[in-house]
């Protein structure tokens, strides 16, 4: 997740660039989605999960965690090429409604087409020319893959059995040590760089499915520019026209406060996905004949 500031001019830069977050593969009641997906790549050399199992073990409620480890390292391939509506409130300051298409193709996200409070970004569409304190981008990526690609480094604990929007769903705290953290960067005013302490949770449904994904910065230090960060992703199945139905990310909040002379001064940025389509690149075949 990347967000770019305007008034503390700060990049928080949760490095989740290269992976996305949302699961490309259908709910997993639906067998017949995962079949076709996984036919699709069958001719891809394997990816090796064997270590997710090793989180389950010696723990009988860890059975669900080794489920969506294994997810998030083969997920990339379930997912079709496909675009996506962002649109990005900005509060809570004089609200902000930032409106932008979001590609996903081949693994990566691309941004277009910005419209600020209904009218065309102009030619400058920096975040100082859209007047919010910052804005966000990667939000249909996941921070979900770096928490589990190998070696694993985060320690994670069943914490309770709890419902979620009445779904029965099992949560796992986790804890990511800042000298063990080489994905999740903060980059503030002054371009400090810092690789912190990190905490959260994961919510999970029936058959391991991701519900809710949290996670909170953890003893920034006081002479950084932020004072924390937290970020709240949820999921749910989305209907990608002309495709399937896949789990994807619906809605993201994410909260900063950024230190000041006089204070504290915090935000919040809520980003909703919809109108979500199959995307294809057109081509034309250019021959010699007249």
């Amino acid at each position: 997740m990347s967000l770019k500031g305007n008034h503390a001019c700060f990049i928080i830069g949760m490095v989740l660039f290269h992976a996305l977050a949302a699961h490309g593969q259908a709910s997993p009641p639906d067998n017949d989605n995962v079949g076709r997906a996984a036919a699709s790549v069958s001719s891809l050399p394997s990816i090796d999960t064997s270590d997710c199992q090793a989180l389950s073990i010696g723990d009988p409620h860890a059975n669900k965690l080794s489920t969506v480890c294994e997810f998030a390292r083969t997920f990339r391939r379930n997912l079709p090429d496909f675009i996506c509506e962002q649109t990005t409130t900005s509060g809570p300051w004089p609200n902000k409604v930032l409106k932008e298409e979001v590609k996903f193709e081949k693994g990566k996200e691309v941004y277009s087409n910005l419209i600020i409070n209904g009218k065309p970004a102009a030619t400058d569409s920096s975040l100082a020319a859209s007047g919010m304190h910052f804005k966000s981008a990667g939000e249909l990526g996941s921070d979900l893959i770096d928490l589990f690609k190998p070696p694993i480094v985060a320690e994670f604990h069943f914490r309770k059995e709890a419902m979620f929007h009445k779904v029965p769903s099992t949560v796992y705290e986790f804890h990511l040590a800042a000298e063990k953290n080489t994905f999740f960067v903060l980059r503030d005013s002054h371009q400090a760089i810092l690789y912190s302490e990190y905490e959260g949770e994961l919510w999970l449904g029936p058959h391991g499915r991701l519900l809710r994904l949290d996670l909170r910065t953890m003893h920034l230090p006081k002479g950084f520019g932020f004072d924390n960060v937290e970020v709240t992703i949820d999921y749910t199945d989305v209907p990608i026209g002309g495709l399937d139905t896949f789990l994807l990310p619906s809605r993201s909040e994410t909260r900063v406060c950024d230190r000041h002379r006089s204070g504290l001064s915090c935000g919040t940025n809520v980003v909703v996905f919809d109108d979500c389509r199959k995307f294809a690149t057109k081509s034309r075949i250019i021959t010699d004949n007249p």
